[in-house]
């Protein structure tokens, strides 16, 4: 498949572009390994920033969710990157008809507030934390064209770009370093009634856990974290499919409420 990365890549658009609903990718575009995988990832991105005249603006982490591990048979989280052009401010009305799959999910979003210094020892929580900035609540809007996406693979989803449709972000926090991200409540509202709960610890353990595994995992990629990044955590609360006249609010409390809307 080493030749075909830009083929795969091109495929993922058109299906994109189309919304068209397959079972998987062609065997022959199909990434056989992680590596492959997110050169595809990183060849479609820089497709869909020229057709978009979007930069990226950061990366959002998936599968940090443990349900959401063993229902993609996953030992652990992969990574796509968040454009300008899918990132939209609180209170936004979307048109259901431009997503093929609309599964909403309350993710804690933590901005760098500087270049991530490169370290011989690996990032933890702990070590991490000085170099991050504001927390925003967030809601990620996941898409994707496959008939069933637990059964693709984790290669064909770090491919399409970790399945990302677009993110939606409520007003930053700067004071929140001293509350336990772990214990701290979500709540996924649809249409005025709470519809799922969680916490930070859902997102592997704590949202920081997240930020020091995707460090690690960028700086094995020969990338690392820069200045005013902006990372999406993953999913605090089970998911939630979403249909056209869906109200949808992710309300964390007292780091405030994030809201959209499917019409």
């Amino acid at each position: 498949m080493e030749n075909n990365v830009t083929d795969a890549a091109r495929w993922l658009l058109s299906a994109r572009q189309n919304m068209t609903v397959v079972d998987n990718l062609p065997i022959s575009l199909y990434p056989d390994s992680t590596r492959l995988a997110y050169r595809v990832q990183e060849d479609l991105v820089s497709q869909l920033a020229r057709l978009n005249d979007s930069p990226v603006i950061g990366y959002k982490l998936a599968c940090t969710f443990a349900p959401l591990m063993k229902m993609l048979g996953t030992d652990g989280p992969f990574y796509g990157c968040l454009m300008k052009h899918s990132t939209y401010d609180n209170s936004v009305a979307l048109a259901a008809g431009d997503f093929t799959q609309r599964i909403v999910e309350p993710e804690f979003l933590l901005v760098m507030d500087e270049d991530l210094p490169v370290s011989d020892e690996p990032y933890t929580a702990q070590t991490i934390l000085p170099f991050i900035g504001k927390l925003i609540p967030s809601i990620e809007v996941v898409d994707h064209r496959y008939t069933d996406f637990t059964k693709v693979g984790a290669n064909a989803l770090i491919a399409d770009n970790a399945i990302h449709g677009v993110s939606v972000l409520g007003k930053p926090v700067n004071n929140w370093k001293k509350v336990d991200l772990a214990g701290h409540g979500v709540k996924l509202w649809i249409n005025g009634e709470i519809r799922e709960t969680g916490s930070g610890e859902n997102v592997l353990g704590n949202p920081l856990n997240a930020m020091a595994w995707l460090a690690n995992t960028l700086k094995t990629h020969g990338k690392e974290l820069k200045k005013g990044d902006f990372v999406t955590t993953g999913a605090a609360s089970p998911t939630y499919q979403a249909v056209a006249g869906d109200q949808i609010r992710g309300d964390f409390g007292e780091f405030g409420e994030v809201v959209m809307s499917f019409v």
